[in-house]
């Protein structure tokens, strides 16, 4: 009997520990959370709705402008204009007007964009109004803005205005169109994280820019859109850029970029680095009353100390616009900011973590150019 009892009260005692065993929940590991990967956004500019008396194609226009002007940025992707028009055409669709949020989806599965740019524009009290709206397709979502014009005025100039506007609306609420937790490439803000807090080199810019009229003498650009797109993006990204007085080192920059060695201006005698380089633009085509231009940036970048040239580089671009100076500057644009994001990501690739330590009581001097 007591021998029973025993069996029992094991048996028992098992029971009810294999119980609270299976009560007893595991502890689930916590997994990091991962956030998804910064996309780049593909952004497509439908043609706008309305005309004008006299520019029938003004429509078409604009969407080439904005496509010019949207191109430049580092964070989007354009539709090529050419490629968007073929699928309309193979998909018996039209390019212009304001397409409503359920044809959005559609058309932005077609021509593979996430973004889908389209606007309407009308006469007013003796004025132009522009009625932009951006659609994100996977989302259905609107941002929208609006631009007054007056026709007394140059159109191109009222026309460059808007594409700022277009571009400063996409750069703030791209992320609120997209789907939820979506985050947007930012080429500097990647290149700033690989920069970190290492020391930034002063570095002075010298870019020879012209563009090459038809029929006339090549003009000197005074206000040279390379060499300032290379000096925004360094300042952006922390370095210190020397003031040169670009026209006193004209000369001594064509030299340069012939490989004829000159000894280093007094100009630059505070900077680490020195990127000089060449540019042109030139009229391309003119289709309707738009015209092309072409444009090609060299540069070269010197190292103070050794003389040596540290990158050698060149991008070539196009531009479109209603004013063929207009365009020309907007070519040279995109390619002096190609050209600066190379420049910032060799920098990424090869300063030092801390600066070199000079030997006591001896300052190293730079090398001198000579012929």
């Amino acid at each position: 009997m007591i021998r029973k009892m025993v069996v029992t009260c094991v048996l028992l005692g098992v029971w009810i520990f294999a119980g609270a065993a299976e009560k007893t929940p595991e502890k689930k590991k916590k997994l990091p959370k991962t956030r998804p990967a910064p996309v780049r956004i593909t952004a497509a500019v439908l043609d706008y709705e309305g005309t004008l008396p006299g520019n029938r194609n003004l429509g078409s226009q604009i969407a080439d402008i904005l496509t010019a002007r949207l191109s430049i940025e580092e964070s989007f992707d354009l539709v090529e204009r050419a490629k968007l028009g073929k699928i309309f055409d193979e998909h018996k669709l039209k390019l212009v007007g304001m397409v409503d949020q359920d044809q959005s989806a559609k058309v932005g599965k077609l021509v593979g964009a996430r973004l889908l740019i389209m606007g309407k524009v009308f006469t007013m009290d003796k004025k132009l109004m522009i009625v932009t709206k951006v659609v994100g397709v996977e989302t259905g979502k609107v941002r929208g803005t609006f631009r007054t014009l007056e026709l007394s005025k140059p159109l191109s100039d009222g026309l460059m205005l808007l594409s700022e506007d277009i571009a400063s609306l996409i750069k703030k609420n791209a992320v609120k169109l997209l789907p939820k937790g979506s985050s947007v490439v930012d080429t500097l803000a990647e290149i700033r994280k690989k920069l970190g807090k290492r020391p930034r080199p002063t570095v002075a810019v010298i870019v020879i820019e012209e563009h090459k009229v038809r029929r006339i003498a090549p003009v000197i650009i005074i206000d040279p859109a390379v060499e300032t797109e290379i000096k925004k993006m360094l300042i952006s990204c922390g370095f210190k850029v020397v003031d040169t007085g670009q026209n006193a080192l004209a000369d001594w920059a064509k030299n340069m970029m012939k490989g004829r060695k000159r000894p280093w201006p007094p100009a630059l005698d505070k900077a680490d680095y020195v990127i000089v380089g060449e540019a042109f633009s030139e009229f391309a085509l003119r289709t309707g009353d738009l015209v092309t231009c072409a444009a090609r940036a060299e540069i070269n970048i010197i190292d103070r100390k050794t003389g040596r040239i540290v990158l050698a580089d060149r991008h070539t671009d196009r531009a479109v616009d209603l004013a063929e100076n207009i365009a020309g500057k907007t070519a040279l644009q995109k390619a002096g900011r190609k050209l600066a994001v190379r420049t910032l990501k060799h920098f990424a690739k090869t300063l030092p973590q801390k600066p070199a330590k000079a030997e006591k009581g001896k300052a190293k001097k730079p090398a001198e150019n000579k012929k």
